[in-house]
């Protein structure tokens, strides 16, 4: 796979400046903006917006001495993901070199950009020249026009997403809306039917009241006052007076004399 910079997004940020020595003298505020010159080339400017602009170039052949600098392996795009994570990490600083005599006080000449993805991981830095009059009023202008290119697209997103989440707000309500009214005519449907249930149940139960009261009552009463049948109580009565009594407990009769069978013979 060829080495390239194609779809290089171009990243922003603001480095936590200091000096490289320290130094009590104040530091303004900076930005910085990493993108591709074009396929071959990345740019770094970093500026203040007053008196202090720096940029560096470099080439892919560069970036490559870079990169085996820091010792990071694997492949070109694995590099390229690093150095994107580490510039869009929290972990970026400007580092400045102290003013020198040279520069009639002007500010420090030169600057270094550090990052790194992480703590321990390996660090990514890029010196920086000092560039000044038409090139930095040029640098501030790119920075800016392109800062705004890139908070425009973002904005765009954002009004993309707030339209699509509306629209799903909106078919979500349109869904519970009719979700209640097809639960409000299940509800009745079920009241409806349950009412029918409970009357038909209070029909079945009244049903053997009534046909006892009109034919087992009849029949009830027709058995006990029916003149072929004899009570229960006359049949008991009648059975135990016709009973037999067995012959070993016949009683004996008392105060009869037995004729001599004898004396009888002789008469």
């Amino acid at each position: 796979m060829a080495k390239s910079l194609e779809g290089f997004q171009p990243m922003f940020g603001k480095p936590k400046a200091e000096w490289e020595v320290p130094s009590s003298l104040p530091l303004l505020p900076f930005m910085f903006h990493v993108h591709a010159l074009d396929s071959f080339h990345l740019r770094v400017h970093v500026t203040d917006f007053q008196s202090c602009t720096w940029a560096a170039t470099r080439s892919i052949e560069q970036l490559e001495d870079l990169r085996d600098d820091i010792g990071i392996g694997g492949s070109w795009s694995d590099f390229i993901d690093y150095l994107i994570a580490s510039v869009r990490s929290e972990n970026v600083k400007l580092v400045l070199s102290r003013p020198s005599k040279s520069s009639g006080g002007t500010g420090p000449m030169f600057a270094k950009l550090i990052a790194h993805k992480s703590k321990g991981m390996p660090l990514i830095s890029i010196a920086l020249d000092r560039i000044m009059d038409s090139t930095a009023n040029d640098a501030m202008a790119n920075l800016s026009l392109e800062l705004f290119k890139a908070y425009e697209t973002k904005h765009n997103l954002v009004v993309k997403e707030q339209e699509r989440t509306c629209w799903l707000t909106q078919i979500l309500s349109a869904e519970k809306e009719k979700n209640e009214s097809l639960q409000h005519q299940l509800d009745t449907l079920l009241f409806s039917k349950r009412k029918k249930l409970q009357k038909s149940n209070v029909s079945d139960k009244a049903l053997p009241v009534s046909a006892l009261s009109n034919s087992d009552v009849v029949s009830v009463s027709e058995t006990h006052n029916s003149p072929e049948k004899p009570p229960v109580q006359d049949l008991l009565s009648t059975k135990v007076g016709q009973r037999v009594v067995p012959a070993y407990r016949r009683a004996k009769v008392r105060g009869v004399f037995l004729q001599d069978t004898e004396g009888s013979e002789d008469n």
